[in-house]
């Protein structure tokens, strides 16, 4: 795995990435059961076209239709995995929407996106670019302290990674502008958009390739971190 962290930095593997976005596939079925067969032959393409080290990132939101909530990220963690052998490594959770109260209906205010690899053991994932900034470094009990006392060695470990902090699988804005510390004070939506170039960021290298599956709105955010997006189309892989 090439998962790196600040003191052992990852090396770009000259790989692609993998980006679906399943929005439209979800929006336009009458079912949650034809959503996922929309996408029948879609998985073992693309696992049967990726190397062992490269990511697979699918954009899958819920959905509230008819009085019931359709969990179509769950949905298709299963039935992607069913259809090909992908591990499911983790699912990032977008604050993409705020709720508002002329809606009649429950509506999701989180899109789910599905990090899927071929090869767990051994896969690119470049964590330290995306890393955001600590919640409470220089402002927290018992002085600034830039080391610690580990609670499962005798030895002193590093209480802030000076690349930031894992960035955790619940993506939010985080604003931290309305007060003289690094505290957050008060959280908002994220972009789907900005989510996406995190995935870039971690998924991928400069100048590699993003092949995009019903993607298009996220051209910009992809080409805009020196990545080169191919538009791919199910059954040609």
């Amino acid at each position: 795995m090439v998962e790196n962290s600040s003191s052992q930095p990852a090396q770009d593997t000259g790989n692609q990435m993998y980006l679906v976005d399943l929005r439209e596939q979800i929006r336009s079925s009458d079912s949650l059961d034809a959503a996922l067969r929309s996408t029948d032959g879609v998985w073992e393409d693309i696992y049967e076209a990726m190397e062992p080290t490269e990511t697979l990132w699918v954009i899958a939101p819920n959905d509230y239709r008819d009085g019931r909530m359709w969990p179509c990220a769950l949905a298709f963690a299963d039935y992607i995995r069913d259809g090909a052998a992908f591990d499911l490594k983790n699912t990032i959770s977008v604050h993409s929407r705020e709720a508002t109260t002329d809606e009649p209906d429950l509506r999701p205010s989180y899109c789910d996106i599905l990090f899927l690899v071929r090869d767990k053991r051994n896969y690119q994932f470049h964590k330290d670019r995306i890393r955001v900034s600590h919640v409470y470094e220089g402002n927290e009990w018992g002085d600034d302290r830039e080391t610690g006392q580990s609670a499962y060695h005798d030895t002193e470990v590093r209480r802030y990674n000076p690349e930031g902090k894992d960035p955790g699988n619940v993506w939010l804005r985080e604003d931290r502008t309305q007060t003289s510390d690094q505290s957050v004070d008060e959280t908002g939506t994220l972009s789907l958009s900005e989510a996406v170039r995190r995935c870039v960021l971690a998924g991928s290298g400069d100048g590699e390739t993003v092949n995009a599956l019903w993607a298009d709105d996220f051209e910009d955010a992809i080409t805009a971190e020196n990545r080169t997006m191919n538009d791919i189309e199910a059954g040609t892989l």
